[in-house]
């Protein structure tokens, strides 16, 4: 890609010795674009509190040897895509955290704002059960949402098995590096990095030459949940990086679930920990996950499922309907439910009950309130057979 604003500057000024994250996104509020910086003087910046030395530096960020070499790196890389918050296409979700990501080095595909994201983290040193119960909950949150992506790190255990069950399960999935694109680690999952690409992306906010050092990888961790609409934690111990991604989730007021274990097990030792705490909500299955995703999703990842205008008659054909949805439509008639009570009146499981709300959701029959219940549009008729309806009162 050719590089040019906003990208070109959010990347010069994101390599000015002394200048954060945080520092370009209070600038960028201030003026609208951080593009309109080169316009203001010294004055102007020191009101704002950047140092002295720091604004000296800033009218040189395009002619200095750092810029130069990492644009042209950028512009010679294939299917290289670079990102700042005022592009389009930059995450939604990651617009919302305390330290949004200055540039995304991109390589693949990101999801939109319809598409729900979780993160799955864990143990480097996983047990036969961490993988075991990563791999079930991966296949069963492809079965119940197809488009969904898994969002991990790439780093050997639990994040592995994370990507590979995603890929092997049709669903799209993102790893988060804590290097530069040119540095994928650990070395031994390169054709997992190569298939990662091919059916979602790779991303970093690191320059493409960054070793992976350690103090990257906290950095890298507020990014898998920042990016996320929840958080799981399969398999940890209390030392884990994994509970940093749980600690940034629940300071980006993200949904944190975990996985229980024995309560002699160490590698279990932090998901218990978590769940005791109320830190994280205890899960057995991609079920228990969803019941607290869909109905924040709406809000979470930007997705407006406005209803039409409730002066407007919808009529349903009987015909057209299961009997599980007319079952449905007419118990929320009397009034909002949850899923268990649903469950109940329809007798499907809430793991079979979960698509058929999703899909009456967004085909707007029914809307999801704050606290998981479920209520009906208030003009929704259903008309049937000899073209004679009766309408709910």
């Amino acid at each position: 890609m050719v590089l040019e604003s906003p990208e070109k500057d959010w990347l010069a000024l994101s390599l000015v010795t002394g200048v954060g994250t945080q520092t370009l996104q209070k600038l960028s509020e201030t003026f609208g674009s951080l593009s309109k910086i080169w316009q203001k003087s010294s004055d102007q910046l020191l009101q704002l509190g950047l140092r002295k030395d720091v604004i000296e530096r800033l009218p040189k960020a395009m002619d200095v040897r750092s810029f130069q070499m990492e644009k042209r790196l950028i512009e010679s890389s294939p299917n290289l895509r670079l990102l700042c918050p005022e592009s389009q296409g930059f995450p939604a979700n990651l617009l919302q955290i305390h330290s949004v990501p200055s540039v995304l080095y991109v390589k693949g595909e990101l999801p939109n704002a319809h598409n729900l994201c979780l993160g799955i983290v864990g143990s480097r040193s996983c047990t036969s059960y961490g993988r075991e119960q990563t791999k079930r909950l991966v296949n069963e949150l492809a079965e119940l949402v197809p488009d969904a992506f898994v969002i991990s790190g790439l780093a050997r255990g639990i994040d592995t098995v994370a990507h590979e069950a995603a890929l092997e399960a049709g669903l799209r999935t993102i790893a988060v590096l804590a290097g530069g694109l040119q540095h994928i680690y650990p070395p031994e999952n390169e054709n997992l990095a190569d298939r990662i690409c091919q059916q979602g992306a790779l991303i970093s906010e690191f320059p493409l030459a960054t070793k992976p050092v350690s103090h990257n990888f906290p950095i890298r961790n507020r990014v898998i949940s920042g990016i996320s609409q929840g958080v799981l934690v399969t398999e940890a111990s209390v030392k884990s990086g994994a509970l940093i991604t749980a600690t940034f989730g629940q300071e980006q007021n993200r949904e944190v679930f975990a996985v229980p274990g024995r309560i002699d097990s160490h590698p279990s030792s932090g998901c218990n920990q978590l769940i005791s705490r109320n830190q994280a909500k205890l899960i057995t299955s991609a079920t228990d996950i969803l019941e607290d995703l869909l109905p924040t999703i709406s809000n979470k990842a930007g997705i407006q499922l406005s209803f039409p205008d409730p002066s407007k008659q919808i009529q349903l054909p009987q015909s057209d309907l299961s009997d599980q949805q007319i079952m449905i439509l007419n118990s929320l008639n009397e009034g909002a439910k949850d899923l268990d009570n649903l469950s109940l009146i329809t007798e499907e499981g809430p793991q079979q009950l979960l698509p058929l709300l999703l899909e009456m959701e967004l085909q707007e029959w029914i809307k999801v309130l704050p606290g998981g219940h479920y209520e009906i549009h208030p003009s929704i008729q259903i008309v049937p057979s000899r073209d004679h309806f009766c309408c709910w009162c």
